[in-house]
């Protein structure tokens, strides 16, 4: 379960190993309570309010209908960690509410296709929320393609909050144009690159292999990268990546391991390189018509399920992911500083061209990229925990207008 998983982690995190024993040691001493109290304290803040311990800053539930079913849908299997926490979230929602919002679930495209097509489901209401990839449905995006450029961001923690915050100032047009708001907006953290027969150490041996990208602004920076863009369906990726159809998979450690590309695997190149958006869309009409105490706990509640799928999934599970890869035997291969330098130096025609088109069109290219990188830099000196709490008190403004 993820919080005894995150338990040990950090526990051993906090004391060491030598620390450890001599703690457990000490509980023998001092008793199990204590000991389980140092435990308890080491949960994250954000599991606290999963479980109900920790509370959010909702307004008081005034509205005495009957409950309120919003359908949702993913294109995630139901047995996916990532469903799996989802799910915890869902059912906090309904606990909030006093059980008069619930939520409907319909995994693995069982109610619409939230890959293709995702935006048509919800904006026509097949479906009240779900996932809504821009990844999945790039046509008719331009700023919002901008949240791949690489090498910016070290971890998922600054790329998902700088989404966040970028969103109302330049994205929400180009989002709600599609007929629906945004519920909330994360990222993948950086991707690493997954090769099944030969390492990639340095640019040159990208050159010419067949990669996976998403369309457009992912696919120009993998030809600047030397490799030829490959662009399938995450639910056909495997196959692809098993039949040699793609060379290389660039992807997350948390999903490495969950969607199986790690046992096809045997080098990981640690080149910190793009993140993908994962955006959450929600029907216009179904959230205009909720009753306003509603209305407000529904918003906050998608911020901070945003932040425990970003802590206890893009994190957590990859910390574990990483584990997992090297008790598989998987080499990992990071990259020295003046390689890196290289693979900035390739992308970097494709960024100035991208700003310059952008600019032409009369769009904020420049500025967007400049409060980008200047976000990965507030959001590196801030904890999960400090965030957390920020959340808890108060969602950020302006995701939807209401």
């Amino acid at each position: 379960m993820i919080t005894s998983t995150k338990k040990q982690v950090n526990f051993k995190g906090r004391f060491g190993i030598h620390g450890l024993a001599i703690v457990m040691a000490a509980a023998l001493v001092i008793g199990l309570p204590a000991f389980n109290a140092a435990v308890a304290a080491d949960k994250p803040l954000i599991e606290k309010w999963l479980d109900g311990e920790a509370k959010a800053n909702y307004p008081r539930v005034t509205y005495d209908g009957p409950p309120i079913t919003l359908k949702y849908s993913d294109f995630l299997a139901p047995t996916h960690v990532m469903a799996k926490l989802r799910n915890r979230t869902f059912d906090r929602l309904e606990q909030d509410t006093n059980g008069k919002l619930v939520v409907r679930r319909f995994w693995g495209n069982t109610l619409s296709n939230a890959q293709r097509g995702a935006f048509e489901a919800i904006s026509s209401g097949v479906a009240d929320f779900g996932a809504c990839y821009v990844t999945f449905n790039p046509g008719g995006f331009m700023l919002h393609l901008g949240l791949q450029i690489p090498f910016i961001f070290e971890d998922v923690k600054e790329s998902s909050y700088a989404a966040a915050e970028l969103y109302p100032k330049y994205l929400k047009q180009e989002y709600e144009s599609k007929g629906v708001y945004l519920g909330c907006i994360h990222t993948t953290p950086p991707q690493q690159l997954l090769t099944r027969d030969k390492p990639i150490q340095t640019l040159e041996d990208l050159k010419g292999k067949k990669m996976f990208t998403s369309a457009g602004l992912g696919a120009e920076f993998g030809k600047a990268l030397g490799a030829v863009p490959t662009i399938v369906q995450v639910s056909e990726l495997y196959a692809a990546y098993q039949r040699g159809v793609i060379d290389v998979v660039p992807f997350h450690d948390a999903g490495a391991v969950a969607f199986r590309f790690a046992e096809l695997s045997k080098f990981r190149t640690v080149a910190n390189s793009w993140t993908n958006a994962t955006e959450f869309a929600v029907n216009k009409a179904a959230f205009d018509k909720l009753p306003a105490d509603l209305k407000q706990i529904f918003y906050h509640w998608y911020q901070l399920s945003s932040q425990a799928q970003i802590e206890l999934y893009y994190d957590l599970e990859a910390q574990k992911g990483r584990v997992t890869m090297q008790e598989m035997g998987i080499k990992s291969i990071p990259l020295p500083p003046q390689e890196v330098a290289k693979w900035r130096a390739a992308v970097k025609p494709v960024v100035d061209a991208w700003i310059s088109d952008n600019e032409a069109k009369g769009l904020a290219a420049k500025a967007f990229v400049k409060d980008m990188e200047a976000l990965a830099l507030k959001y590196r000196g801030k904890t999960y925990e400090q965030i957390t709490g920020t959340l808890l008190e108060k969602p950020m403004a302006g995701i939807i207008n209401f």
